[in-house]
């Protein structure tokens, strides 16, 4: 029994890796996760206690307009007051 090679060949994507989100959101998706990096760098004398500045900044800032960019630095901010907190 023989297979068609129409069969073998698996379909192309769908979409293009990264989705529809623009560059600028994903850039600013970035920023919020490196600005608590930078925060806690520039304060690791006081335990690094403000790694949450950066990324609340930028979601204050981006929560209107840019729902990816809003989406990392929640998560950003979540993740750095946690780890503040341990």
């Amino acid at each position: 029994m023989s297979v068609p090679p129409e069969s073998v060949v698996p379909p192309p994507p769908s979409e293009p890796i990264g989705g529809d989100i623009p560059a600028e959101e994903r850039t600013w998706g970035m920023f919020a996760h490196l600005s608590a990096l930078l925060g806690a760098l520039l304060t690791a004398s006081f335990w690094g206690l403000a790694c949450f500045i950066g990324p609340l900044a930028i979601w204050l800032m981006k929560k209107e307009s840019m729902p990816f960019a809003s989406d990392q630095a929640k998560e950003a901010l979540n993740f750095n007051i946690t780890m503040a907190i341990g």
